[in-house]
C-alpha cells in the first residue's frame, strides 16, 4: 500500500477546510495510507517533507501556494518520494508550470490517479554571508537584486498579496524599478565559466513560466533556457522600463537593452556582493548574500503532472 503525506497550509489565501476534507477523501478512494501534517512555518514544511521521504512515502503533497510546494520540494530533492501539488495560494506559479488543474478536486484525482512519476530539473544555489553557508533549491525561478527586492517589499503587505495576488506583485515590481534600482551602482562581481560582468541585479531563467503578472510568461531571450540563462543587468534606467516591459511581453528578449548582457547556455553560475545582495527562489526571500553558486541539477525532482 502506497503511503501519501498531505502536508497542508492553512493560511494560504484560496485554503478551506471543506477543500482540505476533500482532498483527503479523494486520495484515500485509492486504499493509500494518507496522512496530513499542519506544520506552523517554512523550516518545519521541510523538514516534514525531509520525514515523510525517509520514512518511505511515496508521494508527498503540499496544499498552498508557491511558498508551500517551494518548502516541501526542499526535503524530496534526490530522493524517490514524489511531489504532489494542490494549488491554493494567490499566483500557483509552478502549479501552471507543471499543467495541474486549478479545481482543488482535479488536481486531487491527478495526484491519486498517477502511477508514474516525472523527472524535473531544478537550481542549487550554495549561498554564503559571513560564514554562514547554505543551500536552497529552487523549481522555476531564482535571482539576486531586483526581483529580490520585489519579493521582500511584496511580503511586507501581506493583506495586499492576498487580496490583489499578479497585480499587487506588477505594481510592486514598478515602484522598484522605478525608485529603488535606478540609483544603484553595479556591486555584484558575476562569473560563468569564460564570461564574466559586473551588476546591479542577476536573474537566473531555467522555465520559460518566470512570472508574478498572471498568465504571461516572461523570457529574458527569445529562446527557451538550456539549461539556464542569465539575465546581467549591469545599470536600470527609467527611461528604459518601457521598452524592457515590451520586450518582456512579445518575448522579444532583453539582450539588446543597453547595460543588459544574456548569457544562454549556463551550466553554474557565481558571484560575489560587495556590499551583499538579497536573493529570492521561487518568490521566497533569502536574505542578504556576499557570494553565491548556482548550478543546474539535472532530474532531481521527482513531480505529479498530467501526461
Amino acid at each position: 500500500m502506497n503511503r501519501v503525506v498531505l502536508i497542508a497550509n492553512p493560511v494560504a489565501s484560496q485554503f478551506t477546510g471543506g477543500a482540505h476534507r476533500q482532498v483527503m477523501a479523494i486520495l484515500s478512494k485509492r486504499h493509500h495510507r494518507v496522512e496530513s501534517v499542519w506544520p506552523s512555518n517554512p523550516a518545519s514544511t521541510t523538514a516534514a517533507a525531509v520525514e515523510a521521504a525517509a520514512s518511505g512515502a511515496s508521494v508527498v503533497v503540499a496544499m498552498g501556494g508557491d511558498g508551500m510546494v517551494h518548502h516541501v520540494a526542499q526535503g524530496l530533492i534526490g530522493t524517490e518520494a514524489a511531489l504532489g501539488v494542490i494549488p491554493v495560494g494567490t499566483t500557483n506559479v509552478i502549479a501552471r508550470l507543471l499543467g495541474v488543474p486549478k479545481r482543488v478536486s482535479r488536481a486531487a484525482r491527478l495526484v491519486s490517479s498517477a502511477d508514474e512519476h516525472r523527472l524535473l530539473g531544478t537550481t542549487r544555489l550554495t549561498l554564503r554571508h559571513g560564514t554562514i553557508e547554505t543551500v536552497h533549491h529552487a523549481l522555476f525561478a531564482c535571482g539576486f537584486g531586483i526581483d529580490a527586492a520585489v519579493v521582500h517589499q511584496a511580503d511586507e503587505e501581506p493583506y495586499r498579496k492576498y487580496r490583489f495576488g499578479s497585480l499587487h506583485y506588477a505594481r510592486t515590481a514598478f515602484g522598484v524599478a522605478l525608485f529603488g534600482f535606478p540609483s544603484t551602482k553595479p556591486h555584484v562581481t558575476v562569473s560563468a565559466g569564460s564570461r564574466r560582468g559586473r551588476a546591479v541585479s542577476v536573474q537566473i531563467q531555467f522555465r520559460e513560466v518566470y512570472t508574478y503578472f498572471g498568465k504571461v510568461p516572461l523570457r529574458v531571450a527569445p529562446d527557451l533556457p538550456a539549461p539556464m540563462t542569465v539575465l546581467v543587468m549591469e545599470r536600470l534606467r527609467r527611461r528604459r522600463i518601457p521598452r524592457i516591459v515590451y520586450q518582456l511581453l512579445t518575448r522579444g528578449g532583453l539582450g539588446g537593452i543597453p547595460a543588459f548582457e544574456v548569457w544562454e547556455g549556463v551550466e553554474t553560475l557565481d558571484l560575489v556582493a560587495d556590499p551583499a545582495v538579497a536573493g529570492q527562489a521561487d518568490g521566497e526571500a533569502l536574505g542578504l548574500v556576499e557570494s553565491a553558486r548556482v548550478e543546474w541539477a539535472p532530474d532531481s525532482l521527482r513531480v505529479i503532472t498530467p501526461n
